[in-house]
Formats: C-alpha cells, sequence, structure tokens
C-alpha cells in the first residue's frame, strides 16, 4: 500500500481498486507484516535507546497500523462496501498508534496525520477511551489533521511545575486584603487532562495546562510546551484557540524549547485581537528567551505576567473588580500572577534531568534484557 493510498483513505478520498478479495486480503496481512517486523528487526538491531532516532515511534505507529488493519481485513465486509465511509474512517483510525503504554523516549513525540471530520467524530466516540499512557491529541477542522502529542517525562515535570507555580498564586491571591480580589481569585482553577473542543468548527485541542474561572466554558489561560524534533505549531494553536473559543480564551502561553538538549528556552504570549473586519486572530505580544543556548539565565528576561482578567471573559468581572486588578499591586500587594525567569529556568532543568534519568533507565532495562 503505497503513501499515496494511505494519505487518500485517511482524508476520505480513496476508492479501493477493484480484484479478488481473498488475494487481495492475503496481500496486505503480508505487506503489513513485513513493514512491521522491517520497522522492529531495526530497533532491535541498533540496541539502544537514542534521542535522535525516530525508531520507537515509527515502531508504534506500524505496530498500530498492523494490528488494527489485519483485524479489518479479517472482517473485511462485502466489496460493495470497501468505499463506505464507515470503513475509510476506520482505516483512517488504524493508523493513529494508539498502544503506548508508557512515557515516550522517542525523539519526534509529535505526529500529524490527514484525517476526515468524520473520522475524527468516529475516533473520539470508540477509540479515544482505550489510548495509553499520556496520549493526548489535536484535531485542525480546517485543514483536516489531527495531530499526536506522545506523553514525555520532560513534558509531565515542566508542565506540573508551570501550572503549580501558578496555582500557587491564586492560592495566595485568595487571601488578599481586598475582599473583592480574594473571592475573584477564588473562582479561578486549574484544569487537568481536561480537553477543549469546539463544537461550531469541529476541532479539539488537548492543552499542556490551562485555567478557567469556574463559570465558564473555555479556559481563559492556555499553556503550551513544545519539546520534540517535531515542533508544536504554536502559532496555529494559538489562533485555534480564539477562533474556535470565539474569544472566550483570553490569553495562550507557548513554549518552545531547544530539542534535545534543553539549554535554549523561550515563550511566547498571544493574546486575541479583533480585526476591523470582526474576526478574532491571535496577536504576539511578547517573545522572550528565558534562558540562553549556553544553559544560562537571561538576566533581561524579566519572565510571565498575567493579570487576573485573562483568566475569563469580561463579562465575568464584576464592575467594581475591574479597576483594581488592572493595577499590579493593590493596598501594597500583587493582585497578577508572575512566573520568573529563574523559576522557568529551574523548571526546565528539572524537566531535562528527570527526562535523562528516564532514558538512562530504559537503556539499562534494554540491555538487562539483551544480556
Amino acid at each position: 500500500m503505497g503513501n499515496e493510498q494511505v494519505s487518500s483513505m485517511i482524508s476520505g478520498d480513496f476508492d479501493p481498486a477493484a480484484g479478488e478479495r481473498a488475494t487481495d486480503q492475503q496481500d496486505q496481512k503480508q505487506e503489513l507484516a513485513a513493514e512491521e517486523m522491517d520497522v522492529v528487526k531495526k530497533e532491535e538491531e541498533k540496541g539502544d535507546v537514542s534521542d535522535n532516532s525516530n525508531t520507537a515511534a515509527a515502531a508504534v505507529v506500524v505496530a498500530a497500523l498492523h494490528s488494527a488493519a489485519v483485524a479489518s481485513v479479517a472482517n473485511a465486509p462485502p466489496r460493495d462496501a470497501e468505499t463506505d465511509p464507515d470503513t475509510k474512517t476506520r482505516l483512517a483510525i488504524s493508523q493513529i498508534p494508539i498502544n503506548q503504554h508508557k512515557p515516550s523516549l522517542a525523539a519526534n513525540t509529535y505526529l500529524e496525520f490527514p484525517f476526515s471530520l468524520d473520522a475524527h467524530k468516529v475516533f473520539l466516540k470508540e477509540f479515544q477511551d482505550n489510548w495509553g499512557y499520556g496520549l493526548r491529541h489535536d484535531y485542525y477542522s480546517d485543514t483536516r489533521k489531527i495531530a499526536i502529542r506522545m506523553g514525555t517525562v520532560f513534558h509531565s515535570i515542566f508542565a506540573y511545575n508551570v501550572g503549580d507555580q501558578v496555582a500557587n498564586d491564586l492560592r495566595i491571591r485568595k487571601y488578599h486584603p481586598e475582599k473583592l480580589i480574594a473571592d475573584f481569585a477564588a473562582q479561578i482553577k486549574q484544569r487537568t487532562d481536561s480537553p477543549v473542543d469546539f463544537a461550531e468548527d469541529g476541532s479539539w485541542h488537548s492543552p499542556d495546562v490551562a485555567f478557567a474561572h469556574i463559570g465558564a466554558y473555555y479556559p481563559g489561560v492556555v499553556f503550551e510546551i513544545s519539546f520534540s524534533e517535531k515542533k508544536l505549531p504554536l502559532q496555529e494553536l494559538a489562533q485555534q484557540y480564539f477562533r474556535g473559543s470565539d474569544g472566550e480564551v483570553q490569553v495562550v502561553v507557548g513554549f518552545d524549547i531547544e530539542f534535545p538538549d534543553a539549554k535554549k528556552g523561550k515563550f511566547m504570549v498571544w493574546k486575541k485581537k479583533e480585526t476591523k473586519h470582526g474576526k478574532i486572530k491571535a496577536h504576539l505580544v511578547l517573545e522572550e528567551e528565558f534562558q540562553h543556548s549556553d544553559g544560562k539565565l537571561n538576566k533581561d528576561c524579566k519572565g510571565i505576567y498575567l493579570n487576573l482578567a485573562d483568566f475569563c471573559p469580561a463579562r465575568m468581572i464584576p464592575d467594581d473588580v475591574k479597576p483594581i486588578i488592572a493595577q499590579r499591586t493593590y493596598l501594597g500587594h500583587d493582585t497578577g500572577i508572575h512566573i520568573p525567569a529563574f523559576e522557568l529556568c529551574n523548571f526546565l532543568t528539572m524537566a531535562h534531568t528527570n527526562h535523562q534519568l528516564a532514558m538512562a533507565h530504559a537503556r539499562a532495562q534494554q540491555q538487562k534484557q539483551q544480556a
């Protein structure tokens, strides 16, 4: 099966050629088995785990393709149904690596596939609950693609620390001497493992970290982390959040971490902006390098500052609260949320150290199995 055919199947445009059904089934089984064995053999010959290799990721994809597609072949519908939309959808879903049960150590932990809107609907209904460790996804309805994010130790540690820093600041604001500020801050909560679906256009996203007002459907602030051989499309993600939520998402913060050494790190802050034609766009308001390529702190970086008003739509903020949270300090106490550059450097160091420990452990386990 060629790449063009697979791509066509996923996008929903391919009509399989007619032929002898039994022969076709056997050929597909043999081809899929050969592909899987070839990838696995190469991985075994290499004998180690490397941040610069996509072998592990490829093995996951091929294994998922093989297991799902062989099952489809074994239970193939009558020839007249082979062009049925349901069949095409299942062929598309078979491309997704759904059998990962531990943090990924592959270099490329971000994968993209063409994917029809109908295929995504079926995927959400029948397959997503069976996913393994840390697998998340984004669906872009305008470009008809699905992006798979494989969980990594680096992502887990870095995201946890960013979320914890913001949550701690919010807890402190709950004891602000101005009761109006304290009461408002108490209504901002972190959302964990909570996907953001945009019902109007069918898009779906899985933020690394998100915070929202308890009365809001969409989060007000979203954090996304890019640490992979293939970078996350952070600008595109920000645009999706703003447009898909119709401006309910207020701020998107993206972290771009150098792969694989994690020396250089920078962040970007986008806020929504309405054009003169009434369209909502992502407007980049800040881009700063918090850690240089030599691993040292950028002393000129002020870090990330978020106003409490960033965490929810303006309509949810009481009129008497708006003017006081617009000030950075009130009654001698901070009103907003601040993540200093030196803390971001600490988070990066912790995440990378734990990632390296996981790599070393994986190598040791592999050597033990080969002994």
